[in-house]
């Protein structure tokens, strides 16, 4: 039973090492895989084979391992960068302005998005980073700026992002109506209940007068 049930996770997964470099992986990179993936594409397109022992040296002779790791590592430096700058989503509360609502009272401007990027997000971008914006976002919506030239200190190169950025108004009126009318109603709730208490003390006063 055991060796059974040994066989059949084996079957689900599989240790293998690539051949060349491709998309999956690197020349003499171990991976695990699922077997269909292994036998329908990778083993036929001669890009793996599996991870027998001593096949990795016998059908790799030359293989440059520290060349194998800087490469992996690069990869990941590469796939945590892009996950520190995919989110990057900027939002600013302005009040409008008084003649004319659809517009800012204060527009941002590039300054303001480069602070506030710098301190969120720990990148140190300039003003000849963001080429797409010419002018001040004086209007309220969502506005994409296109980050060029950047270069990252963790993938030693330079790269090209963006940058969302929204323009919403205060709502602060909005949530003191809200408050206000609440305070309303619990006043309300109040003075009904001490309307029902005083009820409820005249009719027993009436009662013992009655009697």
């Amino acid at each position: 039973m055991k060796r059974g049930l040994q066989y059949f996770f084996s079957k689900q997964r599989m240790e293998i090492f690539f051949l060349k470099d491709c998309v999956q992986g690197f020349q003499g990179e171990i991976r695990i895989v699922k077997p269909g993936f292994f036998e329908k594409y990778l083993f036929p397109m001669a890009m793996a084979y599996q991870n027998l022992p001593g096949y990795r040296r016998r059908l790799l002779p030359d293989l440059d391992e520290e060349k194998l790791e800087n490469k992996i590592q690069r990869r990941k430096d590469i796939k945590l960068f892009q996950q520190k700058i995919a989110g990057i989503h900027l939002e600013f509360v302005r009040p409008p302005k008084f003649s004319n609502p659809s517009l800012l009272k204060d527009p941002i401007d590039d300054k303001l998005i480069i602070e506030e990027v710098q301190q969120r997000f720990k990148l140190q971008i300039t003003k000849n980073h963001m080429l797409s914006m010419v002018n001040k976002i004086t209007t309220y919506g969502q506005f994409t700026l296109q980050i060029e030239n950047f270069y990252s200190p963790e993938l030693q190169d330079y790269t090209t992002f963006q940058i969302t950025v929204v323009t919403k108004k205060p709502i602060m009126k909005v949530q003191k109506l809200i408050d206000e009318v609440a305070t309303k109603d619990e006043q309300n709730k109040d003075e009904n209940k001490d309307k029902q208490d005083q009820k409820v003390v005249k009719q027993g006063k009436e009662k013992e007068i009655q009697k």
